[in-house]
């Protein structure tokens, strides 16, 4: 016998059509139908024997020796057999009768068979093992013993009663040809013949009812180890149905209801394609039909779609039911891994994304940067890199909090994002760095056009929780494929081309140079000098004077540092301070220069010069420390110089980052009488609203806009109403870069209060400022003589 799965136990339980179970009481009525479909076999047999018999008979010496009475009378008994196996055939529908049914048609066999023994001989007839297969049926249809050994012993008793009627004849016997008429009414032969019919029948009942107990025990144990499974199988968490090969779902378990949302009266209804999502069908009809042609398939993952809508991905398996040789169904078995994908995502996401701005981060990076090497090469195309530095992000960061500065990052990103197509990528690599990568240019410059358009971007102002706040960018850029092919050198030389333009004043792009290789040694070389410099005393203040436009006197010298590297020699501001301000050493550096630079002026002022402002430059780093007023109270007391004599002078970019911070900050420092000073101005985004709430003395206008004032009408337009603005705000204007008579006559003009630059003095040491003042002192006197000795003619 061939071992059976328990998918077979579990398709035959269902029957592969979603019959519900049967009770008890339905199977013995199939018994019963069984029985009646196998006593028609039985009458079938006996009618063909009882009729060869017969011909025989007649058609020997012997004779036919039925008389027509007995005839009539053995015809009547086949007609009721007949009538009550079609009655027991019609009423085993009914299952509350059945076992009754079952009592009354083994009780009418023992009569029939009775019948049949007395009409083939009594005593001498050899039907009587016909009692056994009564014995047998009843093992069959009747479950308790008891009532097995009863009807046993019904039909013993029938039996005997027949010998015995013949005995005394009380019942006619019939007369067989061959056989001793004695034997009828032979005591020893009578009871020798009922003792063995009852022997063997009770033999019977004993083995029958044990075998059928022993089956029924059986069949019990499968039937409990399928309501197991079957309990088993509804209570998995695990999705588990059966479908038949037109897809008709035959079974699902609770989990699959639960699951997707199915109640059980709606799954006959239901077909697989009904909750395949799109994106999975290919596949799983692929699947169907390896497993219905017999086939095995590997592990798979669908998309079930759920009844209100829900996705759910699932893992699992599929395996088929073979019956007579064809596909009679399919089970699977998988679970809800919508949870775990998520989960692989999120984790996925973590690490290729970056977690504060969702931005790719450097894996992720590298990832895209390949593909699009490839392609562009594949499209003999450029590819560009763009390295983005934030400006003074620090500043952000260090005085209005993390929390702020990271909602910077994120609004940054987002505009970073606009300014691209959607094939450009666009990745956070830390901090306040981001990278791009622009795929399928057809012309480098098209990388300057984007570089272009995220500097007017971040130009806006931004707002972070009522904070109106600035930021601006230095690129580097640079091309693929002619700055090299390795992508690790690109993005070096593109991280090159970006400090370059840190160098340059920020807010502006760079391409990558070969030259600028020496620049990035020279950065090394500086970094690691910086750190001793201070305490080496390695920088040295030189100054340069600002001249009052109407008098030519001297109204302050502006401190600038330099720095005597040891190596490198003589080095101006702009080729360390952005350096410093990345390290952080800017704050002792500024403290150092602040404190230094009031202590000349005050010494000047003892060697009897006249007094004059020192101005000394505030970086932003130095605007946003806390303790920026003790630092310029403890400067001004350590050298005991008025306050009006020192003038701090902050770049407007640098204001513009944190305007409500720097308000604040200024506020402070003129209450305790320095003067303010707003550099480079024309260069940020500061607005007439703005500059009326900053407490500031002077404006002083970017070189770049001094520099063509002769020659370029826009340039002398905005240093005009520069002028303008200051004038009617009541703030003194200064030019710086003045180097022309013609320059000098412009601003002149247009009633500029001050200027400074090499038309009047470079930048020079501590100790020619002396000389330099009475200089320009005896000059002084002596144009006024002259204009008096002009006046009194």
């Amino acid at each position: 016998m061939q071992n059976m799965t328990w998918l077979d136990a579990l398709s035959k339980r269902y029957n592969l059509n979603r019959e519900a179970d049967r009770p008890p009481s339905v199977e013995i009525v199939e018994r019963i139908a069984i029985v009646a479909k196998t006593r028609w076999v039985l009458l079938l047999l006996i009618g063909l024997y009882c009729c060869y018999a017969g011909g025989f008979f007649y058609f020997s010496k012997y004779g036919f020796f039925l008389t027509p009475s007995q005839l009539t009378f053995l015809f009547v008994t086949l007609v009721g057999v007949v009538s009550y196996n079609l009655f027991l055939e019609s009423s085993s529908r009914h299952a509350d009768m059945a076992h009754v049914l079952s009592i009354l048609q083994i009780l009418l066999d023992m009569l029939f068979v009775t019948i049949l023994i007395q009409f083939s001989g009594g005593a001498s007839s050899w039907f009587w093992p016909v009692y056994l297969i009564i014995t047998i049926e009843a093992s069959y249809l009747l479950e308790k013993r008891r009532e097995v050994w009863m009807i046993g012993a019904v039909g013993s008793l029938l039996y005997g009663t027949l010998l015995t009627g013949h005995y005394y004849e009380l019942i006619p016997y019939i007369t067989m040809p061959f056989v001793e008429h004695g034997l009828h009414h032979d005591p020893l032969y009578l009871a020798l013949m009922w003792f063995w019919v009852v022997i063997l029948n009770a033999t019977v009942a004993f083995i029958g009812t044990f075998l059928m107990t022993v089956i029924r025990n059986d069949n019990e144990a499968l039937r409990k180890s399928e309501e197991r499974l079957v309990n088993f199988l509804d209570t998995a968490n695990d999705l588990i149905f059966s479908i038949a090969p037109d897809g008709r779902f035959l079974y699902v378990n609770h989990a699959w209801l639960r699951i997707l949302g199915y109640r059980p009266e709606e799954v006959s209804t239901l077909k697989m394609l009904d909750i395949l999502h799109d994106e999975s069908r290919t596949q799983c009809l692929r699947e169907f039909r390896d497993v219905l042609a017999g086939g095995k398939t590997d592990p798979l993952e669908a998309v079930f779609r759920a009844r209100d809508g829900r996705l759910i991905t699932v893992e699992g398996n599929l395996t088929g039911i073979i019956k007579d040789d064809k596909s009679a169904a399919i089970w699977g078995i998988c679970r809800d891994i919508s949870d775990r994908k998520q989960t692989q995502e999120q984790l996925y996401r973590l690490a290729h994304h970056d977690t504060l701005t969702g931005l790719p981060n450097r894996i992720l990076f590298l990832d895209r940067l390949k593909q699009a090497r490839a392609l562009a090469h594949r499209q003999k195309l450029h590819m560009a890199i763009l390295f983005l530095d934030l400006d003074r992000f620090k500043i952000i960061n260090d005085t209005l909090g993390h929390s702020i500065g990271d909602k910077l990052l994120q609004s940054v990103a987002q505009r970073l994002n606009c300014c691209v197509r959607e094939v450009d990528t666009v990745a956070r690599i830390g901090g306040d760095e981001f990278i791009i990568v622009l795929v399928n240019l057809k012309e480098a410059a098209d990388a300057e056009k984007v570089a272009q358009k995220i500097s007017t971007t971040l130009s806006a102002s931004f707002n972070i929780e009522g904070h109106e706040l600035f930021a601006t960018t230095s690129i580097g850029i640079s091309l693929y494929p002619e700055d090299g092919e390795d992508l690790d050198n690109l993005v070096k030389k593109a991280d090159i081309a970006m400090y370059n333009a840190k160098g340059l004043g920020r807010n502006t792009h760079q391409y990558y140079e070969s030259a600028m290789d020496e620049n990035a040694h020279k950065r090394l070389v500086l970094e690691n000098g910086l750190r001793k410099a201070l305490d080496g005393e390695e920088f040295h203040l030189h100054y340069q004077p600002k001249i009052d436009a109407t008098s030519g006197a001297i109204t302050a010298m502006e401190a600038l540092l330099r720095w005597v590297h040891p190596d490198l020699g003589l080095l101006p501001p702009s080729e360390f301070i952005p350096l410093a301000e990345e390290t952080g050493l800017i704050v002792p550096i500024g403290e150092w220069v602040l404190t230094r630079a009031c202590q000349q002026n005050k010494a000047w002022q003892l060697e009897g010069l006249p007094p004059v402002r020192v101005a000394v430059n505030l970086s932003g780093y130095q605007l946003q420390q806390k303790n920026l007023v003790d630092v310029v109270t403890r400067a001004l007391a350590q050298s005991g110089m008025e306050p009006c004599y020192l003038e701090l002078e902050i770049t407007e970019t640098v204001i513009m980052q944190n305007p409500d911070f720097a308000i604040t900050i200024l506020s402070e420092l003129q209450e305790l009488g320095v003067e303010i000073s707003i550099d480079d101005f024309g260069t940020g985004y500061s607005s007439l609203a703005h500059l009326k709430r900053f407490s500031v003395n002077t404006l002083k206008i970017d070189k770049s806009f001094v520099r063509d004032v002769e020659i370029n009408s826009k340039d002398a337009a905005i240093a005009t109403a520069i002028i303008a603005m200051g004038n009617s705000l009541n703030l003194r204007v200064i030019a710086e870069g003045v180097e022309t008579e013609g320059q000098v006559t412009f601003l002149k003009e247009n009633l500029c209060d001050e200027m400074q630059g090499y038309f009047f003095s470079r930048p020079m040491p501590a100790e020619d400022v002396a000389a330099f003042m009475r200089d320009r002192g005896v000059e002084l006197s002596r144009i006024a003589d002259a204009d008096k000795g002009t006046l009194s003619e």
